[in-house]
């Protein structure tokens, strides 16, 4: 079972709570992906051509060897690596979640929050509550945006079906949370002249 997750630079890094699998690497480049499984000892093996969906159900999946060896492991052809070593992927997971943890507290109480819907993937996307934008998901990957942002959002079902045809309201709405943002950064400046100056 996955204990930790980071998308970064398009490489999607997860650790795992497992017996025989600590960690793996999913390279984004394209419909395929290549994936690099580090198995405990450091054993390494580079899988190429690996389906989307494959790699998700892997990933994702409550008992990691037994999706690693369905989904993975007998489907496609493996690669011997160079060994990792085990004490490099702990720190680099130590790195990132000490990075999570310093990118919340600068981001404070700023939250986007994204409604989806299951069926048509229509998703709108809201900034402190109000709607800044809409879309289908496979046209744009707001998902893989987020995660590579480093943006933490909560997520819930969206019951109605948007219509997204029209661009003006949507980049009225974009212009709307750019001038709010623009606004707080003037008053924040404002407060630290008057505390400058107080």
């Amino acid at each position: 079972m996955k204990t930790y997750n980071r998308y970064e630079n398009n490489i999607d890094h997860t650790w795992y709570d497992s017996s025989n699998i600590v960690y793996s690497q999913c390279y984004d480049k394209g419909d395929t992906k290549s994936v690099k499984i580090v198995f405990k000892g450091g054993r390494t093996y580079l899988y190429r051509g690996v389906s989307m969906s494959d790699y998700i159900i892997f990933r994702d999946s409550e008992s990691t060897g037994e999706a690693a060896n369905r989904n993975i492991v007998k489907k496609y052809q493996a690669v011997r690596v160079e060994d990792v070593p085990l004490d490099e992927i702990q720190a680099m997971k130590e790195r990132f979640i000490e990075e999570d943890k310093k990118l919340n507290e600068e981001m404070g109480n700023l939250k986007y929050h994204v409604e989806f819907n299951n069926n048509t993937g229509e998703f709108r996307i809201k900034y402190e509550g109000r709607p800044i934008f809409e879309g289908v998901e496979g046209q744009v990957s707001i998902f893989r945006l987020f995660n590579s942002m480093g943006i933490k959002f909560s997520m819930s079902e969206l019951e109605e079906n948007l219509s997204t045809n029209n661009d003006f309201e949507k980049q009225k709405l974009l212009d709307a949370v750019a001038e709010k943002q623009d606004d707080t950064i003037t008053e924040e400046n404002n407060i630290g002249d008057e505390t400058t100056n107080g």
